[in-house]
């Protein structure tokens, strides 16, 4: 287990990162150009953390880095649309 936690922190530092494209993903109409950026900039991110910093292959990115994205967008998107909801008449400033 103390072999994987330098691992762990890294996933948790890439949810910490992806988080916010999650949240701010739901403000924007599907499939728009914002939207998509939100999501495929992480997926970059990714790519070029796996390649050039971390040395990782590709099975060992897909066990801690993709899983972390997935998480982060997933909650990001859920506490966005959560805050939504709590804040309809807000349409330019949302304080979540």
């Amino acid at each position: 287990m103390l072999n994987n936690v330098p691992n762990l922190l890294i996933s948790v530092a890439v949810f910490l990162i992806h988080f916010p494209f999650g949240f701010y993903r739901v403000r924007y109409k599907k499939f728009s150009r914002p939207w998509s950026r939100c999501l495929y900039i992480p997926i970059v991110l990714n790519i070029v953390a796996r390649r050039f910093i971390l040395n990782w292959e590709w099975q060992t990115a897909m066990v801690y880095l993709w899983t972390a994205t997935l998480l982060a967008h997933l909650i990001g998107g859920y506490w966005g649309l959560r805050c939504n909801r709590l804040h309809p008449e807000q349409k330019e400033t949302k304080k979540c």
